[in-house]
Protein backbone atom coordinates (compact mmCIF):
# COMPACT_ATOMS: atom_id res chain seq x y z
CA UNK A 1 0.00 0.00 0.00
CA UNK A 2 2.94 2.58 0.82
CA UNK A 3 4.47 1.44 -2.43
CA UNK A 4 1.13 2.37 -4.24
CA UNK A 5 0.94 5.92 -2.32
CA UNK A 6 4.43 7.03 -3.23
CA UNK A 7 4.05 5.47 -6.95
CA UNK A 8 0.46 7.74 -7.24
CA UNK A 9 2.26 10.71 -5.22
CA UNK A 10 5.39 10.87 -7.72
CA UNK A 11 3.18 10.44 -10.60
CA UNK A 12 1.19 14.04 -9.30
CA UNK A 13 4.18 15.13 -8.88
CA UNK A 14 5.65 15.00 -12.45
CA UNK A 15 2.43 15.97 -13.75
CA UNK A 16 2.33 18.96 -11.72
CA UNK A 17 5.79 20.23 -12.75
CA UNK A 18 6.21 19.63 -16.58
CA UNK A 19 1.84 20.47 -17.23
CA UNK A 20 2.44 24.17 -16.14
CA UNK A 21 3.60 26.51 -17.92
CA UNK A 22 7.10 28.24 -16.76
CA UNK A 23 7.06 31.49 -15.29
CA UNK A 24 10.78 32.31 -16.42
CA UNK A 25 10.83 33.06 -19.77
CA UNK A 26 14.28 31.15 -21.27
CA UNK A 27 16.42 31.13 -24.38
CA UNK A 28 14.61 32.78 -27.66
CA UNK A 29 10.81 32.78 -28.19
CA UNK A 30 8.59 34.17 -30.14
CA UNK A 31 5.06 36.17 -28.10
CA UNK A 32 2.61 36.40 -30.58
CA UNK A 33 -0.76 37.71 -29.90
CA UNK A 34 -3.69 35.09 -30.94
CA UNK A 35 -6.84 37.01 -29.65
CA UNK A 36 -6.77 36.31 -26.02
CA UNK A 37 -4.21 33.98 -25.76
CA UNK A 38 -0.51 34.66 -26.09
CA UNK A 39 1.80 31.78 -26.47
CA UNK A 40 5.47 31.14 -26.09
CA UNK A 41 7.96 28.88 -28.08
CA UNK A 42 10.96 27.70 -27.30
CA UNK A 43 13.83 27.87 -29.53
CA UNK A 44 14.35 24.48 -31.14
CA UNK A 45 16.86 23.49 -33.23
CA UNK A 46 16.81 24.60 -37.07
CA UNK A 47 17.83 20.69 -38.17
CA UNK A 48 14.27 19.39 -36.61
CA UNK A 49 11.50 20.00 -39.33
CA UNK A 50 7.90 21.14 -37.67
CA UNK A 51 5.33 18.54 -37.71
CA UNK A 52 2.20 19.62 -39.37
CA UNK A 53 0.03 19.64 -36.44
CA UNK A 54 2.76 22.05 -34.81
CA UNK A 55 2.75 24.35 -38.10
CA UNK A 56 -0.93 24.96 -38.43
CA UNK A 57 -1.34 25.24 -34.54
CA UNK A 58 -1.80 29.33 -33.65
CA UNK A 59 0.95 31.09 -32.38
CA UNK A 60 3.53 28.13 -33.23
CA UNK A 61 6.42 29.51 -35.67
CA UNK A 62 9.26 28.45 -37.30
CA UNK A 63 11.79 30.47 -35.61
CA UNK A 64 14.94 30.29 -37.67
CA UNK A 65 12.51 32.21 -40.21
CA UNK A 66 11.48 35.33 -37.94
CA UNK A 67 14.73 37.19 -37.88
CA UNK A 68 18.22 37.00 -39.72
CA UNK A 69 20.77 39.03 -39.19
CA UNK A 70 24.17 38.75 -41.39
CA UNK A 71 27.38 40.27 -40.33
CA UNK A 72 28.86 42.72 -42.70
CA UNK A 73 32.39 42.20 -44.40
CA UNK A 74 35.12 44.40 -43.02
CA UNK A 75 35.11 45.80 -46.83
CA UNK A 76 30.85 46.59 -47.05
CA UNK A 77 31.42 49.02 -43.54
CA UNK A 78 34.77 51.15 -45.00
CA UNK A 79 33.53 51.21 -48.62
CA UNK A 80 29.79 52.17 -49.56
CA UNK A 81 28.47 50.10 -52.28
CA UNK A 82 27.49 52.15 -55.87
CA UNK A 83 23.92 53.13 -55.62
CA UNK A 84 21.43 53.44 -58.82
CA UNK A 85 20.48 56.92 -58.48
CA UNK A 86 17.53 57.14 -60.83
CA UNK A 87 16.00 54.55 -57.99
CA UNK A 88 16.81 56.81 -55.57
CA UNK A 89 15.44 59.73 -57.24
CA UNK A 90 11.67 58.37 -57.94
CA UNK A 91 10.95 58.21 -54.21
CA UNK A 92 9.08 61.20 -52.98
CA UNK A 93 8.78 60.41 -49.20
CA UNK A 94 5.64 63.44 -49.45
CA UNK A 95 3.71 62.55 -52.16
CA UNK A 96 3.04 59.35 -49.32
CA UNK A 97 -0.28 60.20 -47.78
CA UNK A 98 -0.06 60.50 -44.00
CA UNK A 99 -3.10 59.62 -42.40
CA UNK A 100 -5.95 61.69 -40.69
CA UNK A 101 -5.04 62.67 -37.19
CA UNK A 102 -8.36 63.14 -34.89
CA UNK A 103 -7.84 67.10 -34.31
CA UNK A 104 -10.64 66.10 -31.89
CA UNK A 105 -8.07 63.67 -30.01
CA UNK A 106 -4.91 65.34 -30.57
CA UNK A 107 -2.89 65.73 -27.50
CA UNK A 108 1.21 67.11 -27.43
CA UNK A 109 4.41 66.76 -25.27
CA UNK A 110 4.34 70.68 -26.11
CA UNK A 111 8.34 70.61 -26.84
CA UNK A 112 9.39 67.39 -24.25
CA UNK A 113 11.21 64.71 -26.01
CA UNK A 114 9.62 61.77 -24.51
CA UNK A 115 10.84 59.10 -27.21
CA UNK A 116 14.85 58.26 -28.44
CA UNK A 117 15.25 56.99 -32.28
CA UNK A 118 19.19 55.75 -32.53
CA UNK A 119 20.73 53.02 -34.52
CA UNK A 120 23.04 50.55 -33.16
CA UNK A 121 23.57 49.14 -36.80
CA UNK A 122 23.35 52.47 -38.56
CA UNK A 123 24.39 51.92 -41.97
CA UNK A 124 22.25 48.85 -43.13
CA UNK A 125 20.89 49.71 -46.03
CA UNK A 126 18.32 48.05 -48.95
CA UNK A 127 19.45 45.86 -51.61
CA UNK A 128 16.83 47.87 -54.49
CA UNK A 129 18.40 50.96 -54.50
CA UNK A 130 22.11 49.39 -55.23
CA UNK A 131 23.29 48.39 -58.42
CA UNK A 132 23.45 45.42 -60.00
CA UNK A 133 25.24 42.44 -58.47
CA UNK A 134 25.51 43.85 -54.87
CA UNK A 135 24.61 41.37 -52.11
CA UNK A 136 23.27 41.35 -48.75
CA UNK A 137 26.24 41.00 -47.00
CA UNK A 138 27.25 44.27 -48.58
CA UNK A 139 24.15 46.00 -48.66
CA UNK A 140 25.12 48.61 -45.90
CA UNK A 141 25.71 52.49 -46.60
CA UNK A 142 26.70 55.63 -44.98
CA UNK A 143 24.11 57.91 -46.45
CA UNK A 144 20.79 55.49 -47.44
CA UNK A 145 20.17 53.64 -44.53
CA UNK A 146 17.75 52.92 -41.65
CA UNK A 147 18.24 56.16 -40.45
CA UNK A 148 15.87 57.55 -43.18
CA UNK A 149 13.29 54.93 -41.76
CA UNK A 150 13.95 55.97 -38.31
CA UNK A 151 13.46 60.01 -39.26
CA UNK A 152 10.19 59.18 -41.33
CA UNK A 153 9.33 57.75 -37.63
CA UNK A 154 10.27 60.94 -35.49
CA UNK A 155 8.23 62.73 -38.01
CA UNK A 156 5.04 60.23 -37.45
CA UNK A 157 5.52 60.36 -33.85
CA UNK A 158 5.41 64.11 -34.11
CA UNK A 159 2.27 64.25 -35.91
CA UNK A 160 0.55 62.64 -33.63
CA UNK A 161 1.84 64.59 -30.51
CA UNK A 162 4.99 62.67 -29.71
CA UNK A 163 8.29 64.59 -29.36
CA UNK A 164 11.04 62.88 -30.13
CA UNK A 165 14.83 63.16 -31.09
CA UNK A 166 16.60 60.94 -33.63
CA UNK A 167 19.91 60.21 -33.62
CA UNK A 168 22.39 60.43 -36.32
CA UNK A 169 25.46 59.18 -35.29
CA UNK A 170 27.43 57.05 -37.20
CA UNK A 171 28.13 54.09 -34.92
CA UNK A 172 30.63 52.23 -37.74
CA UNK A 173 32.47 56.01 -37.31
CA UNK A 174 33.12 55.10 -33.86
CA UNK A 175 33.52 51.95 -33.65
CA UNK A 176 36.68 53.12 -35.99
CA UNK A 177 38.11 55.70 -33.62
CA UNK A 178 38.42 53.38 -31.25
CA UNK A 179 39.53 50.59 -33.47
CA UNK A 180 36.68 48.61 -32.29
CA UNK A 181 34.96 45.90 -34.60
CA UNK A 182 31.30 45.47 -35.65
CA UNK A 183 30.83 43.15 -32.60
CA UNK A 184 31.06 46.45 -30.28
CA UNK A 185 28.37 47.74 -31.78
CA UNK A 186 25.98 48.26 -29.11
CA UNK A 187 28.68 49.19 -26.49
CA UNK A 188 29.02 52.42 -28.70
CA UNK A 189 24.79 52.55 -28.47
CA UNK A 190 24.92 52.01 -25.23
CA UNK A 191 27.13 55.25 -24.71
CA UNK A 192 24.32 57.37 -26.74
CA UNK A 193 21.61 55.80 -25.02
CA UNK A 194 22.94 56.74 -21.42
CA UNK A 195 24.37 60.15 -22.57
CA UNK A 196 20.60 60.90 -24.02
CA UNK A 197 19.20 59.37 -20.50
CA UNK A 198 21.64 61.75 -18.61
CA UNK A 199 20.75 64.89 -20.46
CA UNK A 200 17.34 64.61 -21.51
CA UNK A 201 14.70 64.39 -17.91
CA UNK A 202 11.97 63.71 -19.57
CA UNK A 203 12.95 60.96 -21.73
CA UNK A 204 10.12 57.69 -21.39
CA UNK A 205 11.03 55.35 -24.64
CA UNK A 206 13.76 54.42 -26.75
CA UNK A 207 13.71 52.74 -29.73
CA UNK A 208 16.71 51.46 -31.81
CA UNK A 209 15.70 50.94 -35.65
CA UNK A 210 16.99 47.94 -37.44
CA UNK A 211 16.10 45.97 -40.75
CA UNK A 212 15.96 42.26 -41.26
CA UNK A 213 18.32 40.38 -43.63
CA UNK A 214 15.50 37.95 -44.91
CA UNK A 215 14.20 37.84 -48.32
CA UNK A 216 11.74 40.20 -49.51
CA UNK A 217 8.82 37.03 -49.35
CA UNK A 218 9.20 37.26 -45.78
CA UNK A 219 9.28 40.68 -44.56
CA UNK A 220 6.29 42.10 -46.79
CA UNK A 221 2.67 42.18 -46.49
CA UNK A 222 -0.24 43.48 -48.62
CA UNK A 223 -2.86 45.34 -46.88
CA UNK A 224 -5.67 47.07 -48.72
CA UNK A 225 -4.05 47.15 -51.98
CA UNK A 226 -0.87 48.41 -50.54
CA UNK A 227 2.46 47.05 -49.55
CA UNK A 228 3.84 47.50 -46.05
CA UNK A 229 6.92 45.99 -44.85
CA UNK A 230 6.47 43.74 -41.64
CA UNK A 231 8.10 44.39 -38.21
CA UNK A 232 9.49 42.31 -35.41
CA UNK A 233 10.16 43.38 -31.90
CA UNK A 234 13.43 42.56 -30.03
CA UNK A 235 13.84 41.97 -26.70
CA UNK A 236 16.87 41.01 -24.63
CA UNK A 237 16.46 38.66 -21.70
CA UNK A 238 19.56 38.60 -20.48
CA UNK A 239 18.90 41.51 -17.49
CA UNK A 240 16.81 41.19 -14.77
CA UNK A 241 14.51 43.62 -15.70
CA UNK A 242 13.49 42.46 -19.26
CA UNK A 243 9.51 41.38 -18.40
CA UNK A 244 9.03 44.94 -17.83
CA UNK A 245 10.49 45.63 -21.93
CA UNK A 246 8.42 42.62 -22.40
CA UNK A 247 5.00 44.36 -21.11
CA UNK A 248 6.06 47.87 -22.97
CA UNK A 249 6.41 45.75 -25.97
CA UNK A 250 3.31 43.86 -25.94
CA UNK A 251 1.35 47.06 -25.39
CA UNK A 252 2.70 48.34 -28.90
CA UNK A 253 2.10 44.90 -30.39
CA UNK A 254 -1.43 44.58 -29.24
CA UNK A 255 -2.51 48.07 -31.11
CA UNK A 256 -0.64 46.71 -34.42
CA UNK A 257 -2.19 43.80 -34.31
CA UNK A 258 -5.75 45.36 -33.48
CA UNK A 259 -5.46 47.96 -36.37
CA UNK A 260 -3.08 46.57 -38.91
CA UNK A 261 -3.41 42.67 -38.79
CA UNK A 262 -0.34 41.12 -40.45
CA UNK A 263 2.14 43.68 -40.35
CA UNK A 264 3.88 42.23 -36.88
CA UNK A 265 5.43 39.21 -37.04
CA UNK A 266 5.76 39.43 -32.90
CA UNK A 267 8.42 39.68 -30.32
CA UNK A 268 11.19 37.96 -30.24
CA UNK A 269 13.35 37.04 -27.18
CA UNK A 270 16.85 36.43 -27.57
CA UNK A 271 19.45 35.65 -24.56
CA UNK A 272 23.14 36.22 -24.31
CA UNK A 273 23.54 32.50 -26.32
CA UNK A 274 21.40 34.11 -29.37
CA UNK A 275 23.10 37.42 -29.58
CA UNK A 276 23.87 40.83 -27.45
CA UNK A 277 21.03 39.32 -25.13
CA UNK A 278 20.77 42.78 -23.05
CA UNK A 279 20.74 45.47 -26.51
CA UNK A 280 20.92 48.48 -23.99
CA UNK A 281 17.53 47.55 -22.72
CA UNK A 282 18.53 47.36 -18.76
CA UNK A 283 18.75 51.03 -19.11
CA UNK A 284 15.14 51.55 -19.85
CA UNK A 285 12.28 49.56 -19.33
CA UNK A 286 10.25 51.00 -21.78
CA UNK A 287 12.94 50.31 -25.16
CA UNK A 288 12.72 48.26 -27.50
CA UNK A 289 14.68 46.84 -30.72
CA UNK A 290 12.83 47.22 -33.79
CA UNK A 291 13.40 45.70 -36.93
CA UNK A 292 11.42 47.68 -39.83
CA UNK A 293 11.22 45.34 -43.04
CA UNK A 294 14.29 43.65 -44.96
CA UNK A 295 17.18 43.91 -47.15
CA UNK A 296 15.23 44.03 -49.68
CA UNK A 297 12.38 46.32 -49.04
CA UNK A 298 12.01 49.49 -50.69
CA UNK A 299 11.46 52.63 -49.47
CA UNK A 300 8.28 53.12 -49.65
CA UNK A 301 6.84 49.99 -47.87
CA UNK A 302 9.07 51.13 -45.20
CA UNK A 303 7.90 54.65 -45.16
CA UNK A 304 4.70 53.46 -44.92
CA UNK A 305 5.73 50.75 -41.64
CA UNK A 306 6.99 53.17 -39.84
CA UNK A 307 3.52 55.97 -40.49
CA UNK A 308 1.96 52.64 -38.77
CA UNK A 309 4.50 51.92 -36.11
CA UNK A 310 4.28 56.01 -34.95
CA UNK A 311 0.50 55.34 -34.74
CA UNK A 312 0.71 52.62 -32.57
CA UNK A 313 3.46 53.78 -30.08
CA UNK A 314 1.30 57.19 -30.61
CA UNK A 315 -1.11 55.43 -29.16
CA UNK A 316 -0.64 53.17 -26.52
CA UNK A 317 1.59 56.24 -24.81
CA UNK A 318 -1.41 58.47 -24.71
CA UNK A 319 -3.39 55.71 -23.58
CA UNK A 320 -0.76 54.06 -20.76
CA UNK A 321 2.08 56.37 -20.11
CA UNK A 322 1.13 59.48 -20.53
Amino acid sequence: MISIALFISLLLLITFQYGKVPEEITGKQVIKNNKDEKKRTNERDPKTPISKNEASEPGIIEEEKESAEIVPGEEALQKDAPLDQRKIEAVDEDNLKWDDINKSKYQSTFGRKVAFIYFSHNRESFLPYFQKGITPDKAYHSKLNVLLIGKRLGKSLKRNGIWNSVNEADIIDMLNERKLNFGNSYQMSREIVSNELNKNRDLVMAFDIHRDALPRNQTTVQLNGKSFAKISFVIGSAHENFKANIKFTNGINEVIEKNYPGISKGIIIKDKNQGNGVYNQDLLPTSVIIEIGGVENNLEELYRTADVLGNAISQYYWGNIH
